[in-house]
């Protein structure tokens, strides 16, 4: 039996958040500065787009200072895959890490 469903960016933008909220040290970026404003539509720190080959994501984070940036983007690469895999079946064929703010570990823990 065929069954056939759709899932909203919303749904899918939320899998993407909680799979960040998985990772110690990175946050979405809220409050986007103004040189990468014309990179993310309205802004927004999770923008989706599902092509044939599978979704590409690309993801505007803030980190604390002092982690590695190389390997924190990697592991956010892996856990958002891994999450959109379980919910939806489907490998993402992109995950853009984009890290537009490095802030003092304690502003970063009072905004996490």
């Amino acid at each position: 039996m065929r069954v056939d469903y759709e899932i909203s960016e919303q749904a899918l933008e939320a899998v993407v958040l909680c799979a960040l909220k998985g990772i110690e040290g990175v946050r979405a970026l809220e409050a986007v500065p103004r040189s990468l404003a014309d990179v993310f539509r309205r802004g927004r720190p999770v923008r989706l787009e599902s092509t044939p080959e599978g979704l590409v994501v690309d993801l505007l984070l803030a980190v604390p200072y002092g982690v590695a940036i190389p390997e924190l983007a990697a592991r956010v690469q892996q856990e958002v895959d891994e999450a959109l895999f379980l919910a939806t079946g489907r490998r993402a064929r992109a995950v853009n890490v984009t890290v537009g703010q490095v802030v003092p570990k304690e502003d970063h823990a009072q905004a996490g």
